[in-house]
């Protein structure tokens, strides 16, 4: 079972996590234990899952309300039998009974159970979650973004939806974060303690940058794009003898990774519209006048931070008039090759330039829109 892109009621409605809130053995203490040290970032869907799971066996213990339970069961599989599920089947829909029961609980209002049940079963996940009062916790529930300053002078751009867990301090060797969601975050340089994002199974590990992360919760793929700077990503696989960084990528501006959860897979690519990395003063402009290929491409490089791969000596006669202020970055390569008979392939983030080299005049002025 992949519990990790399991939501809260789903878990809920587990045999073996049932088994674990209900009655505890060193055995199930010990695999939500290590599931915890692996995800921290699923901390919330556990509680939430653990708290169902309490509430309703609380609910079943007293007797007032076990008439309230039962009728609540009668009445859901009444409905459920109307969809006249053959016997064969109806072992299925024993987690959707339960999981509708679940949410039609809380609608009732027995949140207050869960509370007292929590109380029971606190000791098993205390040994391996950190004490509550050393964390804040951040939900954007409004309609708009919401700006987060972190105690070191970091800051978060916590889009709608997100959640955001973190220290009131940064103690110890790392400052670390837990974020399901889509965050922006400008991290303040500190060689000495790295930034560590978690995020649904995917470390980020930065000194002093800036990139975003999108992580929703559930989702198959985790995306991190790099605005400035250099951060490192890797799947979060503690316990491996191996050093998991050694397993990762760095990125840099403009580039992006998409982190495939259930492969524990990276690949890397460049963003969608890289941006321009140079001011405005520093920015060249694009307006060649039979310029070689090499020096076209080394102008590229500069202005979005990327590689260009091509093969020099077979482009040696290859001359460029044109101008090409105004377009994108792959605007400008799609011009450049069908101005030189070339093509190109994005291959792990850097462009591939494949060309049979130039014959004749290439000093015609071309424009974007011929």
């Amino acid at each position: 079972m992949n519990y990790c892109q399991l939501n809260a009621e789903d878990l809920a409605a587990d045999d073996y996590f049932k088994e674990w809130v209900c009655s505890p053995t060193p055995e199930t203490n010990a695999f939500w234990k290590s599931f915890l040290s692996d995800y921290p970032e699923r901390y919330y869907q556990v509680e939430e899952a653990r708290q169902l799971v309490a509430g309703l066996e609380q609910i079943e213990k007293r007797p007032t309300e076990t008439v309230r339970v039962d009728a609540l069961w009668n009445r859901i599989e009444d409905s459920l039998d109307t969809y006249r599920i053959i016997p064969a089947e109806r072992w299925l829909t024993r987690s959707i009974v339960w999981k509708i029961a679940a949410s039609l609980l809380l609608f009732l209002g027995v949140s207050w159970v869960g509370q007292t049940a929590f109380k029971q079963t606190e000791l098993s996940l205390q040994p391996f979650i950190q004490p509550a009062n050393d964390w804040v916790e951040t939900l954007n529930e409004a309609s708009q973004v919401m700006h987060i300053q972190l105690v070191d002078g970091s800051r978060v751009t916590l889009q709608k939806g997100g959640h955001l867990r973190y220290k009131s301090q940064f103690s110890g060797t790392k400052r670390e974060v837990y974020l399901t969601g889509d965050a922006f975050f400008e991290v303040t340089k500190n060689p000495n303690k790295p930034f560590v994002v978690y995020a649904n199974g995917l470390v980020t590990k930065v000194l002093g940058t800036s990139f975003r992360i999108n992580a929703p919760t559930g989702a198959p793929t985790v995306t991190v794009d790099v605005k400035s700077g250099r951060v490192s990503v890797y799947p979060n696989q503690s316990g491996q003898a191996q050093d998991p960084e050694s397993k990762g990528l760095v990125l840099t501006p403009n580039q992006q990774a998409v982190f495939h959860r259930d492969e524990a897979k990276l690949d890397k690519s460049l963003i969608e519209n890289p941006d321009v990395l140079l001011s405005e003063k520093e920015a060249e402009r694009f307006v060649f006048d039979d310029a070689s290929a090499a020096s076209v491409f080394r102008a590229l490089e500069k202005t979005y931070g990327i590689t260009v791969i091509f093969d020099e000596e077979v482009m040696q006669d290859c001359t460029i008039t044109m101008s090409l202020d105004r377009e994108s970055l792959f605007q400008k390569l799609d011009v450049i090759c069908r101005v030189l008979d070339a093509e190109y392939k994005l291959i792990d983030a850097q462009i591939v330039i494949y060309s049979k080299g130039c014959s004749g005049s290439r000093n015609k002025p071309i424009h974007p829109s011929q």
